[in-house]
């Protein structure tokens, strides 16, 4: 299902996580009635996006509400197996704080900065465009807090994705180099979720 080979998902698959992802995002307004101009900026194509954020962060504290947005979209307008099945895969985001270490061909290296005992390594995928292209006025490594979600077999984010410009010390940087280095090494980078 997912473009395995580029840094970003393939327009049909950006055309699937948008077409389930945006009215997901509109359910989870309503229900908590968290902005009451959001559905209407929604479908004239120009919400903010820290409105949408602000719903995002609602929806990810409160997964219960996938499962009812799939129930009411199921009885409404019918869902086929594969967007159920993706939209009960975003069931279990991993949100938090992270390091973008670096940019490579098929996604950009985040690593998790939650768990300093077991430092996760992911490889994450642009939505539209590659990481590289939407940080251009960064320079990894880049502190950010985002929320990872599966796409298939590869791992993406919800699009809402704030970094901060932080300078890291030499010493930093090396140590991000070194996680990432030792997970793709013994093969740890995890690719999807």
């Amino acid at each position: 299902m997912s473009n395995t080979n580029k840094a970003t998902l393939s327009l049909e698959e950006r055309k699937t996580f948008f077409r389930l992802f945006i009215p997901l995002l509109d359910f989870t307004n309503q229900k908590y009635e968290i902005n009451e101009y959001l559905s209407e900026d929604l479908r004239l194509g120009n919400p903010d996006t820290q409105d949408l954020k602000e719903v995002a962060d609602i929806l990810w504290a409160n997964l219960e509400t996938i499962d009812e947005y799939i129930e009411a979209t199921e009885e409404q307008f019918g869902l086929d197996e594969c967007e159920r099945r993706l939209l009960e895969s975003w069931r279990e985001p991993i949100t938090g704080r992270f390091i973008l270490e670096r940019h490579l061909a098929k996604g950009s290296v985040f690593i998790d900065t939650e768990d300093t005992e077991i430092m996760k390594v992911y490889l994450v995928k642009g939505l539209t465009e590659p990481w590289s292209e939407m940080l251009a006025d960064f320079s990894p490594p880049i502190f950010l807090k985002a929320t990872l979600i599966p796409f298939g077999n590869c791992i993406i984010s919800d699009g809402l994705v704030y970094p901060h410009k932080i300078i890291f010390s030499s010493g930093a940087r090396s140590d991000f180099k070194d996680f990432y280095m030792n997970a793709k090494q013994s093969g740890k980078i995890i690719t999807s979720l």
